[in-house]
């Protein structure tokens, strides 16, 4: 895991919580990043800036009994860290095993 998140090919991961309004809806495995290759420059203002963040996305893997009832919306992910980030929810992916366990993934964004 990287100390910073902000250059492309940055990558976040580990064992968190998913939160809503404070409350905890389920512990999950996350892999967050920032695109290592990009084909595009960011400059709506007119001055040259890197803000790569806004790009960032990844994966969320919950237990099958958890995603049952995840809706497709904004969360709070506390980190392994405990920082906090707000992702969006973009749709569940598939179903997969993780460390030998049953988990369901979703694609999310970094809000």
């Amino acid at each position: 895991m990287t100390a910073s998140f902000i250059n492309p090919g940055d990558v976040l991961e580990g064992r968190g919580a998913l939160l809503q309004h404070g409350r905890l809806i389920a512990g999950v495995d996350y892999q967050l990043t920032i695109p290592g290759q990009t084909h595009f420059l960011i400059n709506p203002s007119g001055n040259i800036r890197s803000d790569y963040e806004e790009h960032a996305g990844g994966f969320i893997l919950l237990s099958p009994e958890d995603a049952e009832n995840l809706a497709l919306t904004e969360y709070t992910l506390e980190l392994v860290n405990k920082h906090k980030r707000t992702i969006h929810v973009e749709r569940r992916y598939k179903n997969i095993q993780h460390k030998g366990e049953a988990r369901v993934s979703f694609w999310v964004k970094v809000v």
